[in-house]
């Protein structure tokens, strides 16, 4: 009957006249974004993947001499930088107090000559130390041989040597002829998920195959001996540091992996001119060459980060969680468009991942991270303490962490996230196939007891300048 009443003649006039097209357009319009992510999410279920394992991993633990203290760091600014003035030795000094380091982070040997030097040499020593270790440590915990690498990415911003750090790894471990090798350079702290997503791209083409991918930045030649502010942060926030990640397309290797790999989502915002500089590599007004850092960094990261966590939310959530952040993300558009200040919010991620491992960028980062996500950020706290901010391989000390612990249980799910210049942000997605217990030379053994730590400090800000 009710059926029956609903089409009668005047009732079907006033319904057509209360639903005007005004109000069907502007309901289209909201339920656009949930068809295409329903129709985004059916097509890339149809699509068959190639399995990618991550057979093992291994971060580089330089040797003991090279160990820098938060007091010997002070009492080598000047030595360092001989043209620094007072109030850039001040700036330096309260970076490093502020910066979360502990006292056993690790600087390049280049530091600790007298007198310093600086040379390409010393460059290519510092490379091979953390690739060469770190590679032979992977072969030697999965017994796989060189010549069976079939793709080989490293990646490091700013040390781009000739020939390449790739040909300098052919060279050593002497790889097959046809080896698929690519090097990444200028990509910031993210590059090392970057060159996972790169990897696992090319594992889907070349069959029964091996990628070796190496993460690391070199800082021999990064230095900067001026005195503007905002391009301080490199000479005293990195430290060096490297990791080797051995990835298979094997279906035999399943068994003997740690890891599969389940999403990978890259976001990349440097259409935008602020994104596009906030990191940027430049001269100073005197010719003297360094990384500034603008005031519009955290804002850009801000919005790389959220775009990235919105992207990987319409791939790992449940259908519940989406379906409330799709009505947030509605309700939200209805408050923006009435003048509300009110933020959009944050998925659940709690409900899908058991392990959270962030880029160590620093204090300021990791604190605005975990007021972001809500998830546990103890591994990359003790990670920036101990061995400090590593660049790329950051997020493979932060792993190696957990594993020292015994935290990670078979099946959990570990979630990398990276961000950088550019600005970039890149999320990576394992779920472990095993209780993953530590290597014999996992970086954390010696230290793992005194972990986790808690020091209490304020966090230097990274913004010295005005946006230009």
């Amino acid at each position: 009957m009710l059926i029956d009443l609903l089409f009668q003649k005047p009732v079907k006039m006033y319904l057509y006249q209360s639903l005007n097209m005004t109000n069907i357009t502007s309901i289209i319009i909201l339920m656009l974004p949930i068809i295409i992510f329903l129709l985004n999410t059916i097509f890339n279920s149809m699509k068959p993947r190639k399995a990618v394992y991550l057979v093992n991993h291994a971060s580089f633990k330089p040797k003991k001499s090279q160990q820098m203290s938060r007091q010997k760091s002070i009492s080598m600014i000047k030595p360092l930088g001989p043209n620094f003035t007072d109030e850039t030795a001040k700036l330096l000094k309260k970076m490093v107090l502020t910066s979360g380091f502990g006292d056993a982070t690790y600087a390049p040997e280049a530091y600790m000559t007298i007198p310093h030097d600086f040379s390409l040499d010393n460059a290519r020593k510092e490379a091979e130390a953390a690739i060469f270790t770190t590679i032979e440590a992977v072969l030697a915990n999965t017994g796989v041989k060189a010549k069976d690498i079939g793709v080989l990415v490293v990646n490091c911003s700013i040390f781009n040597p000739v020939p390449s750090l790739t040909s300098m790894v052919v060279n050593k471990f002497k790889l097959k002829e046809n080896v698929k090798s690519f090097s990444l350079s200028g990509m910031g702290c993210s590059a090392g998920l970057a060159a996972i997503d790169l990897a696992h791209d090319l594992l889907q083409v070349y069959k029964d195959t091996y990628a070796m991918i190496v993460s690391t930045e070199i800082l021999t030649q990064a230095m900067y001996f001026g005195n503007e502010p905002s391009k301080q942060p490199i000479n005293c926030l990195f430290r060096v540091g490297g990791s080797a990640i051995l990835l298979s397309n094997n279906s035999s290797d399943r068994h003997v992996s740690k890891y599969q790999l389940v999403h990978s989502v890259r976001t990349n915002t440097s259409s935008s001119n602020s994104s596009y500089k906030c990191i940027h590599l430049e001269e100073d007004s005197i010719g003297l060459r360094g990384v500034n850092l603008t005031k519009d960094l955290l804002v850009e990261a801000r919005t790389a980060i959220k775009a990235n966590l919105s992207a990987l939310g319409y791939s790992i959530l449940p259908l519940s969680e989406k379906i409330m952040f799709c009505f947030d993300y509605l309700m939200n558009r209805v408050r923006l468009s009435k003048k509300s200040s009110e933020p959009r919010g944050v998925p659940n991620f709690g409900r899908v991942i058991e392990h959270f491992v962030c880029h160590v960028g620093g204090k300021i980062v990791i604190d605005a991270l975990e007021k972001t996500v809500k998830l546990d950020v103890e591994p990359a706290r003790m990670t920036l303490h101990r061995f400090g901010n590593t660049s790329s391989s950051s997020v493979w000390y932060g792993l190696a962490y957990i594993e020292a612990k015994r935290k990670v249980k078979k099946s959990d799910r570990v979630w990398q996230v990276a961000f950088g210049s550019g600005f970039k942000c890149n999320s990576v997605i394992w779920r472990a196939l095993k209780e993953v217990d530590p290597d014999m030379d996992n970086p954390w053994n010696e230290d793992i007891h005194l972990y986790p730590i808690k020091e209490d400090f304020q966090a230097y800000p990274y913004a010295f300048e005005q946006p230009k």
